[in-house]
């Protein structure tokens, strides 16, 4: 009996899991209906719902112009000894070398009806499959182009393509702006350079991703346009259902585009904006470049022997200027931090804080030459900690962001950055009481630490900005 009834268990399961099974194929039958529906309908309005719109343009954080000349301190004054003594001995944090993540992907198997595509991306060698029906050749540029390049991309099998390109660029660690740069340089390889052809590959591909974006186009011209998690200045951008579409490049930056044609409505669950925040470590490791720093502090030089990837370099001069945060905060590479935090953990280890403070601020002050953006690139760019090392000048939101870097990770004492009118600086939550230009910041006393101005220990401000209004720009 106890055997019968077992049997009749497994039967009443295998029917279930059939049922199931018949279940799961109607839903995904219904869904890729309703897909296709979906797709449809979103062509259709593609050919109709097109308007002119005025761009608007973020200029400069700055309201006034940066100083050209940095002063120097020429005789600089030690701290005194009774801040020195008072001053504990800093606990240096444990530099922990970080293995160097290589990434190498499996080759997909060959895919029925696809095309191969090799390239690179940057140095890194891609091996991307893609439908060989992805073909499209223009004659002029407006909406009806648009819309029959939507259509002939929904007809291939573009599932597993993304499917491809999301193992790629989670192997390698890449945020979103690197994603971004990586599906515009698979479609400049599938499309033969054609730039036209790769924003609107690139445009299908992150909406079906589910990032807000747009096409416009203007004469001949097709741009691509996404909403962003952040501010981007000097970019231009159209308002559209009280929503900011800026105007990407791939590496170069577009001038002011004063007129667009683009349309007003939003490819369904598209609810995610592009974020150019690097909160985990990007796996650029190849073309290694060395370089050695030399600086003076209390009559004695020191070389710092640094390590970093010019391929993360040209990847950084892709980025549109934005919120501060985004640099301050960024993730740097473990080949860079390997390098200089173990070279100056050595060189401040037994030192006081004070001391170990205003050596990093040495480094930092003197190592390199300053010029302002305008000077140095045509245009205002913040750069990344590994920036600051590769270019011959920087000037003061580099130093400040550079600086704080290095005080995050050697050292367990909170900073934050200081922003006047014209001019970037930090501060630094001391451990014990010093005499110089502080403030109380949420409960807790900060002293200045400029790393622009040449030889001011801690505690010191440019003449220019001592007692001047600033905003606080809050540190991870």
């Amino acid at each position: 009996m106890n055997k019968v009834f077992f049997l009749f268990l497994i039967l009443i399961s295998i029917s279930t899991a059939n049922e199931y099974q018949k279940w799961l194929e109607s839903q995904s039958q219904q869904y890729n209906i309703y897909k296709k529906d979906m797709d449809k309908e979103f062509s259709d309005l593609l050919k109709k719902d097109w308007k002119m719109f005025k761009s608007i343009q973020q200029p400069s954080t700055y309201s006034k112009p940066k100083p050209q000349n940095i002063p120097i301190i020429r005789n600089p004054s030690n701290n005194t000894t009774k801040e020195i003594n008072n001053s504990p001995i800093v606990i240096v944090k444990p530099i922990k070398k970080l293995p160097l993540k290589y990434t190498t992907i499996k080759k997909e198997k060959n895919i029925k009806n696809f095309i191969t595509k090799d390239f690179l991306f940057y140095s890194i060698e891609i091996s991307i499959q893609y439908d060989k029906k992805t073909n499209f050749t223009p004659k002029e540029i407006n909406k009806n182009t648009i819309s029959n390049f939507w259509d002939m991309m929904s007809k291939t099998q573009w599932k597993k393509l993304i499917t491809q390109i999301e193992s790629y660029t989670n192997n390698l660690g890449l945020n979103d702006w690197a994603k971004y740069q990586f599906i515009y340089s698979l479609g400049l390889n599938i499309f033969e350079d054609n730039s036209n052809n790769a924003n609107l590959f690139t445009w299908y591909i992150l909406t079906k991703m589910q990032y807000d974006t747009k096409v416009g186009y203007y004469l001949n011209k097709i741009y691509l346009l996404s909403t962003l998690k952040h501010n981007l200045y000097q970019v231009s951008f159209f308002t559209l259902n009280k929503k900011r579409y800026y105007v990407l490049s791939n590496n170069e930056k577009i001038q002011n585009i004063n007129d667009l044609y683009t349309y007003q409505m939003q490819y369904p669950q598209t609810n995610k904006s592009i974020s150019l925040e690097i909160n985990k470590e990007m796996h650029f490791f190849n073309n290694i470049k060395n370089k050695i720093l030399s600086f003076k502090f209390d009559k004695k030089e020191y070389l710092i022997k640094t390590q970093y990837s010019s391929d993360l370099i040209d990847f950084y001069k892709t980025f549109p200027q934005s919120d501060y945060k985004i640099y301050f905060n960024s993730k740097t590479s473990s080949l860079f931090s390997n390098s200089i935090l173990e070279e100056l953990s050595q060189i401040i280890h037994g030192k006081s804080e004070i001391d170990a403070i205003n050596l990093l601020l040495r480094f930092v002050q003197t190592t390199f030459k300053y010029k302002t953006d305008h000077h140095h690139f045509g245009s205002e760019k913040v750069m990344f900690p590994e920036e600051t090392i590769d270019y011959p000048y920087s000037d003061c939101e580099d130093r400040s962001i550079l600086f704080s870097y290095l005080i995050k990770n050697l050292l367990d004492i909170d900073v934050i950055g200081i922003k006047y009118k014209n001019h970037i600086a930090t501060a630094i939550a001391l451990s014990s009481k010093l005499n110089g230009e502080n403030f109380k910041y949420k409960g807790k006393r900060y002293t200045i630490a400029d790393p622009t101005y040449i030889n001011a220990n801690i505690g010191i401000s440019m003449p220019q900005y001592k007692n001047q209004e600033f905003e606080v720009i809050s540190l991870k």
